[in-house]
């Protein structure tokens, strides 16, 4: 950590530097600027500590949460696994298959897809918080979680890219939910190797035809993946025409491979 006291050559006001940021510390902090850079670096150091120790709090009950995630035991294990999916597309089915019946009849244009849990309580009510209500603590809490369930298995991977929002709906909720989560992945992020160059309707009331008409060169993407195994992260998948619509843009720019990684897939496909 930098830190350095700045003063102004106008009016000689003391600020205080902290790795090239600038504050104007509080009236009272001039008895502890005389006393000199050390006191001051220890005063920050005990305060970021104290932070450091705040008890984790769980999300969902507000329970003692477990070591470094803000989610308690009992609710961590309630969490709706995906464990029995299609290898390929990652719907829940029965049992575990390299692929389901519409990956059979129509192959998706991504290598593989990977989702932790199923689109069901409270996983759904989760990503309603962090999509529409701007909960970064519940995002931190899920994007570690994505990260925690990552296969072990995969290959190299050169970039994740997160699914783009249009413009319209970043700034009206804040954030990008698979930004979020994108930014707790192993990889290296690139935020605009993928963009939305047309607008779309929101997908929820639409039927998979329609979704897929929707999506329909709604994306572009750049350079940056060109000759590169890409990860693109979404947070849910439910009949999948969004991330084979951003798929095919990433394979039309080049890249080698993708596979898509989302935190939850919706049981229901309307096919």
């Amino acid at each position: 950590m930098s830190l350095e006291t700045v003063r102004r050559p106008v009016n000689h006001a003391v600020l205080i530097q902290v790795d090239g940021v600038r504050y104007r510390p509080h009236p009272g902090f001039a008895l502890q600027q005389r006393m000199g850079s050390v006191s001051i670096r220890a005063l920050l150091r005990r305060a970021t500590s104290s932070f450091a120790l705040l008890p984790a709090r769980c999300v969902l009950c507000g329970a003692p949460g477990l070591r470094e995630l803000d989610l308690c035991a009992g609710c961590r294990a309630d969490l709706p696994c995906n464990d029995s999916a299609c290898a390929t597309c990652a719907l829940p089915l029965p049992t575990p298959a390299a692929a389901c019946g519409a990956c059979l009849r129509r192959p998706p244009p991504f290598a593989a897809a990977f989702t932790a849990f199923r689109y069901a309580f409270p996983i759904d009510q989760m990503v309603q918080r962090l999509k529409f209500g701007g909960d970064l603590a519940v995002g931190r809490v899920l994007g570690g979680l994505l990260r925690e369930a990552l296969p072990a298995d995969w290959p190299t991977i050169d970039l994740v890219v997160p699914m783009p929002l249009a413009r319209g709906r970043l700034g009206g909720r804040g954030c990008n939910q698979a930004q979020e989560l994108a930014r707790a992945m192993p990889w290296r992020l690139d935020v605009e190797a993928l963009r939305r160059v047309r607008e779309t309707m929101p997908q929820t009331d639409l039927d998979a035809r329609a979704r897929r008409a929707n999506v329909r060169g709604a994306f572009l993407a750049g350079d940056a993946v060109r000759d590169r195994s890409v990860v693109l992260i979404d947070d849910v998948i439910t009949t999948g025409a969004t991330v084979r619509a951003a798929t095919a843009a990433l394979l039309a720019a080049g890249a080698r491979e993708v596979r898509v990684v989302a935190l939850a897939r919706a049981a229901r496909r309307d096919e």
